[in-house]
């Protein structure tokens, strides 16, 4: 199994080391064209207490990035709600914040934490509930844990205790699962969905999905849409490789050029996906810049009304941002 998992790796990395060199070497049949240079709201974001308001909004203006949706990474020592609120406060037009993400939830929310999700945004008036982790691999560069996952049941009691008590509130939930294991997964998440229909759901980073289980979420449910955050690249970062091959490619191929599939997926379903980085960690914060040009590449490729939805206009909508 390690042997398996460390060739895997191995062939991973030789990957991400070549698409670079086949570029320079001329071997890409065309450039990708002109980059996108309409307004970015980047739909995903999240810090914790080392990363500063002033450093969220310095690295935007440099990015020329219009707007962000914002939520804190819950940790003991190092949370990050109060830097949100804080960035909320000195740039409300720009910074749409998001109730804080936990790490602790296991199986199913607690009691503790929906209720103070649904205070916290009472109080602070947040516009979105932040990711809520129901299938999360571990990562080369985060926990590892003794399942190789963080798991809550998207049909627990806790999580309907949850959703329900924002039926008034109408605002968009942030619900990452990833298709390591789609055939355990994908009936719970779709009856989870179907449950309430009048409830937004925003499912983060596709689920580093094939195009054709994009497809079939969004066909299924129309109260779902997608951040395209870190699908940019393929997904390489999980510990386990057996996880990692069930997942879906990146956009684009080597030669930064759309893939078919992604493309017409894209066209087909404009108005419910959205531009996002994911900004979390300070390597992530640290190459923000790099990333949303990657995404001007992308967007680029794309007819221009495509392009305006994806890059800024769904999110303003999702988030009813003003």
């Amino acid at each position: 199994m390690q042997l398996t998992r460390a060739i895997g790796n191995c062939l991973l990395g030789l990957a991400a080391l070549c698409a670079p060199q086949a570029y320079a070497a001329g071997a890409c049949p065309q450039a990708p064209g002109p980059a996108y240079q309409g307004a970015l709201f980047d739909a995903m974001a999240q810090i914790e207490s080392s990363q500063s308001p002033d450093m969220v909004l310095q690295v935007m203006r440099g990015a020329n990035v219009e707007q962000m949706a914002l939520f804190a990474r819950l940790h003991h020592r190092r949370s990050g709600e109060r830097n949100v609120l804080q960035a909320g406060r000195i740039a409300p037009d720009r910074i749409v914040m998001g109730a804080p993400k936990a790490f602790h939830e296991r199986d199913d929310l607690d009691a503790g934490f929906v209720k103070r999700t649904l205070e916290d945004i009472s109080t602070h008036h947040y516009a979105f509930v932040g990711e809520i982790m129901f299938t999360h691999g571990d990562k080369t560069h985060g926990e590892q844990t003794a399942a190789g996952e963080r798991y809550v049941d998207p049909l627990g009691t806790g999580v309907q205790r949850l959703i329900g008590g924002l039926k008034a509130l109408r605002i968009p939930v942030m619900t990452h699962w990833e298709v390591y294991d789609w055939e355990r997964d994908w009936p719970r998440a779709s009856e989870f969905y179907g449950r309430y229909p009048e409830q937004i759901f925003i499912w983060p980073h596709a689920g580093f999905a094939h195009a054709k289980q994009v497809d079939e979420v969004l066909a299924r449910h129309a109260n779902v849409v997608v951040t395209l955050s870190k699908k940019e690249h393929d997904q390489r970062a999980l510990s386990d490789n057996e996880k990692a091959v069930r997942l879906g490619p990146a956009l684009i191929d080597a030669c930064s050029i759309f893939r078919p599939e992604w493309k017409e997926l894209l066209v087909r379903y404009q108005d419910r996906l959205m531009f996002a980085t994911d900004a979390h960690k300070d390597f992530r914060w640290r190459k923000y810049g790099e990333v949303v040009s990657i995404w001007r590449g992308i967007l680029g490729q794309l007819p221009a009304e495509v392009a305006d939805k994806i890059a800024y206009r769904n999110a303003h909508r999702v988030y009813a941002a003003r």
